[in-house]
């Protein structure tokens, strides 16, 4: 079975700013008398969230076959048209996109 996830800008970002916003904790040390410190790991909720979302993005498939197989079809028929203004949208998606990313490093 093969699932679709739109992926928006502003969720793009929604991470990127999450991920800007994260402040590290120390670690917190607790111990009983004579016994040696542990240390605890404690993950936030906006992490945990963050990584599922990381998790779900790695199994969609880089190449949606499907739509490829299409889209072949259509160039070998001579039926494969789109238009001036859908191409412009997707190279300023990009470029949104693009400059969201540039903000972190």
């Amino acid at each position: 079975m093969l699932h679709k996830m739109k992926v928006t800008p502003q969720q793009i970002k929604l991470v990127a700013r999450l991920y800007r916003e994260q402040k590290p904790t120390p670690p917190r040390r607790t111990h009983r008398e004579g016994e040696a410190p542990l240390d605890k790991v404690t993950i936030s909720e906006e992490s945990q969230e963050i990584q599922t979302i990381l998790s779900e993005l790695k199994d969609i498939p880089d190449v949606r076959e499907e739509k490829v197989a299409k889209l072949r079809a259509a160039i070998d028929q001579g039926a494969y048209e789109i238009s001036g203004r859908a191409v412009a949208e997707k190279l300023l998606d990009r470029i949104l996109r693009d400059d969201i990313f540039q903000e972190d490093v």
